[in-house]
């Protein structure tokens, strides 16, 4: 008689599912951390791993020599396996505490990324090193570390805040003037990358990027 029908409900299997609030947030999460930055480089951790290398090299000038240098033994270069050993610690050490304190995780796939660019340039350093320690050729030490080592920043800055990738570029920077200058500036070219160059970029991390 011309009234209107009530719409049927909505069948179930069209209502919209339910969703775990839960689910949302680790979803979020994964696409953050998957699109993000690695925002954990501890500038304190730098300004330490700089020290490290000033007293690597300390210890190379005042005891050991140079590993280039005539009549150096096998400890000069064991000073800087110590020192990279300990480096790496405090780099993971300072990393963790500084993803704690912004509330983060510290393994993530942004991390997981940069630490295969990182490892590809660190291995190859590695290589190489052994390469020159056989044909004796120690002096080209500086030059290789340096710029293995630059590559290295500069291909995980991809990840990283810029400083880090500045840093890598000046460390190849470095290398360069390594190959260019008498094997008797290594000691101080290795003082100025591996000390200074991470005690003031740390120092520039720490104040810019909380800590």
């Amino acid at each position: 008689m011309g009234m209107l029908s009530k719409p049927e409900p909505e069948p179930m299997e069209h209502a919209p599912a339910y969703r775990n609030p839960h689910e949302d947030l680790a979803y979020i999460r994964r696409t953050l951390d998957a699109a993000g930055r690695l925002s954990s480089v501890s500038g304190r951790g730098l300004v330490l791993i700089g020290f490290l290398g000033l007293g690597a090299v300390a210890v190379n000038a005042l005891a050991t020599g140079a590993p280039w240098q005539a009549g150096a033994g096998v400890e000069s270069l064991g000073v800087w396996a110590v020192c990279l050993v300990a480096s790496f610690a405090v780099g993971v050490t300072s990393m963790d505490r500084k993803a704690r304190r912004m509330g983060q995780r510290l393994w993530t796939p942004v991390l997981q990324k940069a630490l295969w660019s990182y490892a590809s340039a660190m291995v190859l350093g590695a290589v190489l090193s052994l390469a020159v320690l056989r044909a004796g050729r120690l002096a080209l030490l500086p030059a290789l570390w340096l710029g293995c080592y630059g590559a290295a920043l500069t291909s995980t800055g991809v990840f990283s805040v810029s400083p880090v990738r500045w840093m890598g570029i000046s460390f190849l920077v470095l290398s360069l003037i390594a190959v260019l200058a008498p094997p008797s500036v290594g000691l101080a070219l290795l003082a100025l990358g591996f000390g200074w160059l991470h005690i003031g970029f740390g120092a520039y991390i720490a104040g810019r990027h909380d800590g």
